[in-house]
């Protein structure tokens, strides 16, 4: 007769493995951010004792793309590192079918239903052009100093597109050449200053341009793969980081080796990311509001900042590269599938409720400025702010709705068609 297990027992074992995603809860965060930006918070809305705290609302957008950016980087180098695809041609052509299938149907489902339906004018014979860039993922909303308009987000899929073609040959010629967590330090930081090198040389040339209209600033800084390379490499190079760290001391060992300093006691470094991903937030949200002012009568329309052009690029590629480290060291090789998540795992960790949006947030992100342009006029108030959480409140509700909708409908579905090795497990 077979041993019944006790009821304790299973609970712990849900429990133990029905932990948080902190990168899918990260995702979420990143898609919210975006979001609210693009739902034009007021300014001068929220004064407390003569203080204004109006800049709490203004996320900026695009910090919350680098995430993405860096968050992809990760990934996508995690799938070689972890031997989940083989370096070969047949690996190599896997993943770029893996890839293909995850975004390739969404994607051109929305352009399908926005060109019809939103975006009409892209279909006119003279706009086929720009519709072509963005079926050939070559996309960013001003290609043209007078653009057509269409979804803008799109540009940062094509962006994420690009990346993933180089990131095989990108691993093949790193694997054997990054083989210690310094020599990891020194390309980043090589990298990153390769990359403010280029941005340099954007700004000189374009700099009265950048300062005085977004297209400029979209065209030659924010868009190109080339200039968010800083982004990618620095959370591809954490799979290697991870791979060449030291093997955690016993606790004799530790003992004996009391005199070294640096040994942080346990979730230490997840506190400290959280942290600085906080403060990431705060001071980019406080900048874009007090010294951005983009899109103001008396304040030109592009990125008018250094600190803007510079600092934050990099910056948002360390803190989300210590985050990325921080809660992916320690389950790295760790391959015991976490529970699914339902409305069961949540109940038993609500902290998992996090990650809903990150589930959801490629279907959110797609279908969330449409459904701005359309409602922008419908949700107003006398009141700013009121006018502001009411269209928020409408847009969330909406694309994830959609989201849902075209998850169960459209990405889930075609996952069908991915084909995985034969030893791993989804």
């Amino acid at each position: 007769m077979q041993k019944s297990i006790p009821y304790s027992a299973c609970q712990k074992n849900l429990i133990k493995y029905n932990h948080l995603d902190a990168l899918l809860a990260l995702r979420g965060l990143a898609c919210l951010m975006v979001v609210i930006i693009h739902c034009n918070p007021p300014r001068n809305s929220i004064i407390y004792k003569g203080y204004d705290l109006s800049w709490l609302t203004f996320s900026h957008g695009a910090v919350a793309v680098w995430i993405f950016f860096c968050l992809s980087g990760y990934l996508m180098a995690k799938a070689f590192y972890t031997e989940r695809y083989t370096a070969d041609v047949p690996g190599v052509i896997n993943f770029w079918r893996n890839r293909a299938i995850r975004i390739f149907p969404l994607y051109y489902f929305a352009v399908v239903i926005l060109s019809i339906f939103v975006y009409p004018d892209v279909l006119k014979i003279e706009n086929w052009g720009y519709l072509i860039r963005v079926c050939t993922f070559t996309y960013h909303p001003h290609i043209n100093f007078q653009h057509i308009a269409f979804n803008e987000v799109f540009w940062s899929l094509s962006t994420e597109i690009q990346f993933y073609i180089l990131v095989p040959f990108i691993f093949n010629f790193l694997r054997y050449r990054l083989v210690s967590q310094k020599q990891v330090v020194l390309v980043s930081v090589f990298i990153i200053f390769v990359t403010l090198i280029l941005k340099c040389i954007f700004w000189l040339s374009f700099r009265n341009e950048m300062t005085e209209h977004m297209e400029y600033a979209f065209k030659y800084w924010y868009t190109p793969l080339s200039n968010s390379l800083d982004l990618f490499l620095c959370g591809f190079f954490v799979n290697a980081f991870i791979k060449y760290q030291k093997p955690k001391l016993e606790k004799s060992e530790i003992i004996s080796n009391a005199w070294k300093p640096n040994i942080l006691p346990k979730g230490t470094t997840k506190y400290l990311a959280v942290i600085l991903l906080i403060l990431l937030y705060l001071f980019t949200a406080q900048h874009l509001y007090h010294q951005e002012l983009w899109g103001l009568p008396s304040r030109p329309s592009g990125w008018r900042t250094s600190t803007t052009i510079f600092i934050f690029q990099p910056l948002t590629a360390i803190i989300i590269s210590f985050f990325i480290f921080a809660f992916e060291s320690d389950v790295y090789h760790d391959f015991t599938r976490n529970e699914k998540l339902s409305f069961g795992s949540i109940l038993r960790n609500p902290l998992r409720i996090l990650e809903v949006l990150g589930n959801l947030s490629y279907g959110v992100y797609i279908w969330h400025m449409p459904i701005i342009s359309k409602i922008l006029t419908i949700f107003t108030s006398n009141i700013p702010i009121e006018a502001f959480y009411t269209r928020l409140t409408a847009t969330l509700l909406l694309s994830i709705t959609l989201a849902v909708v075209t998850y169960y409908l459209v990405e889930l579905p075609a996952t069908r068609w991915k084909i995985y090795p034969k030893n791993y497990e989804l």
